[in-house]
């Protein structure tokens, strides 16, 4: 007779959990809600005991598992434009890290206790954390190589960024293509869609700086000079891309961002009037990690 308790598994399950989904969002460079992961983590948890109590032997099925998968990848990621696509890669980074667990416990010759797919109170910790840091330390190096052999970054990070008493999160993509330089500081600029950057703005600032607004950006300027004290936040910036005509954006001086969680001060933000790429709120010209 196996005996379980309860109080070890729901711990194990769901440190198990969190990691699970911090590294799927981490591998998808989505937005970092450490909150929602820790309430995700805390439903697989619950899952995990139920599947212990009484009467509900049921929700071991296949089916019910699938079910709970589901419903972690809606706490977790529920709202995100690539909802789909982090729940896949969430199942695959559950299943990469199942293989690394059950390969270390082999290796160690003791094998892995498990009960209906769930770790139970029995499992050494220290196999666990192994496996959950090798699981994940593969896995981003195999998503990370991909991306530089793709010659342009390719892979999305979180951006933070800051102005005045206001902040904004974005997903941004690795392209080095994008060598729009500052011209003051020589750092890169983050060119960030327009649209995504209206919650940064104090009400006085957001009426002018309207995605229609910016494609006549010398305009806007005009207008941030007469009627902003902000003004020498912004300045024209000349950009040229293949396949189209040489032009201006406008740009503003951040307060400070947070790019792949790299504090930087006064990051200059080329505000793009149209979107930047499909599933990305931004450009980012330097490869981080």
């Amino acid at each position: 007779m196996t005996v379980v308790y309860v109080d070890s598994v729901f711990v194990l399950n769901m440190l198990a959990d969190y990691l699970l989904v911090y590294a799927a969002a981490q591998l998808a460079g989505a937005r970092l809600r450490r909150l929602r992961f820790l309430l995700a983590a805390l439903v697989g948890g619950a899952y995990a005991v139920a599947v212990f109590l009484p009467g509900l032997g049921w929700m071991s099925a296949p089916p019910v598992k699938l079910a709970a998968g589901v419903l972690m990848a809606l706490v977790a990621f529920g709202g995100e434009t690539r909802f789909l696509r982090l729940t896949l890669l969430l199942g695959l980074v559950s299943c990469g890290f199942a293989g690394c667990v059950l390969a270390l416990g082999l290796a160690a010759g003791r094998g892995v206790p498990m009960q209906n797919g769930v770790f139970y109170t029995n499992v050494d910790m220290k196999v666990l954390l192994i496996s959950a840091a090798s699981a994940y330390l593969v896995l981003t190096v195999v998503f990370r190589a991909s991306a530089h052999r793709s010659g342009a970054g390719g892979f999305m990070i979180p951006v933070t960024v800051g102005f005045a008493s206001r902040s904004t999160a974005l997903t941004a993509l690795c392209d080095t293509g994008n060598t729009l330089r500052d011209p003051v500081t020589g750092r890169s600029v983050l060119v960030a869609s327009a649209e995504k950057l209206q919650p940064l703005w104090p009400p006085e600032l957001g009426s002018l700086l309207t995605p229609s607004a910016l494609r006549t950006p010398t305009e806007v300027m005009e207008r941030l000079a007469s009627s902003s004290r902000d003004v020498a936040r912004f300045r024209l910036l000349p950009y040229s891309a293949v396949g189209v005509e040489s032009g201006l954006l406008l740009a503003v001086r951040a307060d400070w961002a947070s790019v792949n969680g790299k504090r930087r001060e006064r990051l200059l933000l080329a505000l793009s009037p149209t979107p930047v790429g499909d599933g990305c709120d931004a450009l980012w010209g330097e490869l981080e990690g």
